[in-house]
């Protein structure tokens, strides 16, 4: 429960600060880094409550035959070390400066833009009178 509701913290957060124009500039620059080590804690959270639930589930449902290789079991198995592998990679490639998005100048003057007219909107209204 503790994952799923960081998890949706961590959107509704995003949201606010990336997506509408709520947050100014400098605001959203701060969030950035806290934005990212919640994303990826919430990846480990996560990966580690579904090998938490794969592990329940083998207890309760092979757990006499679990020592002979079922095939449930088997695959339970891979699914763990996939999931395992999937976040370290994910990990990896968050966490080095050269797997980085480089921003365009053309996104940079359309985020200013945008700004803009959000900021003189709230100044002066819509203008519809």
């Amino acid at each position: 429960m503790g994952t799923l509701i960081l998890f949706c913290l961590q959107w509704v957060l995003g949201l606010l600060f990336f997506l509408f124009p709520v947050a100014s500039s400098w605001l959203r620059a701060t969030y950035l880094p806290i934005h990212v080590f919640c994303g990826l804690s919430l990846l480990v959270m996560a990966i580690g409550t579904s090998l938490l639930g794969i592990t329940e589930k083998l207890l309760f449902s092979i757990m006499s035959t679990y020592s002979q290789f079922a095939p449930e079991g088997v695959l339970a198995n891979i699914l763990g070390i996939l999931l395992v592998l999937y976040g370290v990679v994910l990990v990896y490639l968050i966490t080095r400066e050269e797997y980085r998005r480089i921003s365009d100048p053309e996104e940079e003057s359309l985020s200013v833009h945008f700004k803009n007219l959000t900021e003189t909107i709230c100044l002066y209204g819509t203008g519809d009178s």
